[in-house]
């Protein structure tokens, strides 16, 4: 366990990981962060110089997260030999949308930015950008022999994942099925098997999993 005060600045994080996911940097006040952790607005401050600092350590542990899975599946894929490529590019889907279904938070996160959020905090080039560049320069390791766009290839894979993982698809009835669904993610995660994989001119399905 840690210590109360470790413990209320895990809350105010946690407040405003939800917050800001929810309404986006601009439309998110203290106030209300404060309201969600369960302390007063000088108790955030204690911990945050301003809502600022708040927002830049909700985004760098978003990055950590997505760092740590895009750049471990991203090596397998340019370590791979190529009889394994097709195996490393399905690592590297099912990992991308396993982290957003698990994680919906980061995906709002970054969906509110395209939306211009917080557009007075110049976060990509900190951060975002060198990791996409990772993942676009492991992908194009397949892109190019395919004569495919290894950087629109890769985006086409955020732009999916995060849209599926933020409003799921309607059914039939007109409900919204999301990743929470599991028959729903299966069939995404084997779309996005296929769809990425044809782009590549590899093979539709994990291999791991046999015919």
């Amino acid at each position: 366990m840690g210590s109360p005060e470790g413990g209320e600045q895990a809350a105010i994080l946690r407040a405003a990981t939800r917050l800001f996911a929810a309404l986006g940097y601009d439309g998110t006040a203290i106030e209300q962060i404060a309201e969600a952790a369960g302390v007063d607005a000088a108790a955030v401050g204690t911990h945050f110089a301003s809502k600022r600092r708040l927002y830049l350590t909700v985004m760098e542990e978003a990055h950590r997260a997505l760092a740590a899975v895009l750049d471990a599946r991203a090596g397998e894929l340019r370590a791979a030999p190529p009889e394994r490529r097709a195996e490393a590019l399905h690592r590297l889907i099912d990992g991308y949308i396993d982290l957003c279904a698990e994680n919906p938070e980061i995906p709002a996160l970054w969906m509110h930015r395209w939306l211009s959020d917080a557009s007075d905090i110049d976060l990509e080039p900190l951060n975002a950008q060198a990791l996409t560049q990772r993942s676009i320069d492991s992908i194009d390791t397949l892109a190019k022999p395919a004569g495919a766009d290894g950087q629109f290839i890769t985006y086409t894979m955020i732009w999916c994942i995060h849209g599926f993982a933020m409003s799921g698809v309607l059914d039939g009835t007109g409900q919204r099925r999301h990743a929470g669904d599991p028959r729903t993610l299966r069939r995404f995660r084997a779309h996005m098997h296929q769809l990425i994989a044809r782009g590549l001119q590899l093979p539709d399905s994990d291999p791991r999993q046999g015919p």
